[in-house]
């Protein structure tokens, strides 16, 4: 809920009281006070795009250097730096950044603050290059440092409260667990699953991870974060089962019959399905979302594999408008009942 500077402290001092007088419990006055975001005016705002760019230009900026062996190769000669040196002194920044960060918290803006934690996070990261180096991994050199940054980041994350760490750090597990399973495979399967039905059980994992978080006080400023990446893992890689199957190579894709992979659109079409249901059944927007989404994504990619030189486009339209305007009236028509039944009950507790 975005409030401006006064509205802010109002609704800090009415929940400091409802708190104090046992109207609200602690954990639920900081749910809503972390549901509490200061309305930017128009140069806040430019400030904050200003931020991003800079942010995006220093990812570049890593990114070229760390690409760039020759230059890396200049810097270690030229300061006669051993790997490990190179990592302890990246280490030690990374730490004076935090905590300089951390107490400045106070008087710094949270895109600000998650910002500076980024360019933080930079830092660990390069440790982690150097600390992969000096241990000559070699082989498990992208488990090695995937693991180590996942764990890394995740810890530092709880300990400051950083959202992008926090993403940092699931985009790290992700990477990891792709990277640790394709080193165990046979035949390019793990444990009989391709690379995309791999990852459905990922974000099947993740979506449980979250579910585990909002019964951890600590972990509930990241619960969303990691239900949100968990829907897009999962459903991202449904959607790609539903085009690939469970097959290891594009060979065996291509000799098999269409029917062995049309099972996979229907495990696409139940989930995105109950997805649907139940972001309406229990208000969730993102559950909501996603499950439109992806009836759309399935409907669309299921006409491009089997409709494209067949059907009439047109008819194929008006098939996709009839039958989600049919939903669409069908959800008015519920949403109208619902409202007329909390009116019901409204005008009878009045009467009472």
């Amino acid at each position: 809920m975005e409030v401006d500077k006064d509205e802010l402290k109002v609704v800090h001092r009415a929940l400091s009281e409802w708190e104090s007088d046992g109207s609200l419990t602690p954990q639920q006055a900081a749910t809503l006070r972390e549901g509490l975001t200061l309305r930017q005016n128009d140069r806040q705002q430019i400030a904050q795009y200003f931020f991003f760019i800079a942010l995006f230009c220093t990812l570049l900026a890593f990114g070229a250097i760390f690409l760039s062996e020759k230059l890396l190769e200049k810097i270690k000669t030229y300061f006669a730096w051993s790997d490990l040196a190179i990592a302890l002194i990246a280490a030690a920044l990374a730490v004076l950044w935090f905590w300089y960060i951390a107490t400045k918290r106070k008087d710094t803006r949270s895109s600000a603050y998650e910002i500076y934690m980024a360019l933080g996070g930079l830092a660990v990261l390069t440790s982690l290059v150097y600390v992969c180096k000096y241990i000559h991994a070699d082989a498990t050199y992208y488990t090695t440092f995937l693991s180590l940054a996942s764990v890394s980041l995740f810890v530092i994350s709880i300990l400051l409260r950083s959202y992008i760490l926090w993403l940092g750090a699931l985009v790290a597990v992700t990477c990891w667990f792709g990277a640790f399973t394709s080193s165990y495979n046979q035949h390019y399967l793990f444990l009989g699953m391709n690379y995309p039905v791999r990852y459905v059980l990922f974000g099947a994992l993740l979506l449980v991870l979250s579910l585990l978080q909002l019964r951890v006080q600590r972990l509930l400023y990241s619960q969303r974060i990691t239900y949100i990446a968990g829907l897009t893992v999962f459903f991202v890689a449904l959607w790609m089962v539903s085009i690939f199957g469970n097959f290891n190579s594009i060979e065996r894709w291509q000799r098999a019959h269409q029917v062995q992979v049309l099972i996979y659109s229907a495990f696409l079409a139940i989930a995105s399905g109950l997805s649907f249901y139940l972001g309406i059944r229990f208000r969730n927007t993102a559950a909501r979302d996603f499950g439109v989404l992806f009836v759309l994504v399935n409907l669309y990619t299921r006409y491009f594999e089997y409709f494209w030189d067949s059907m009439n486009k047109g008819i194929f339209f008006i098939i996709l408008a009839v039958t989600f305007g049919l939903v669409g009236r069908w959800l008015e028509r519920k949403n109208r009942s619902s409202s007329q039944g909390k009116s019901i009950k409204i005008n009878s507790v009045d009467k009472n």
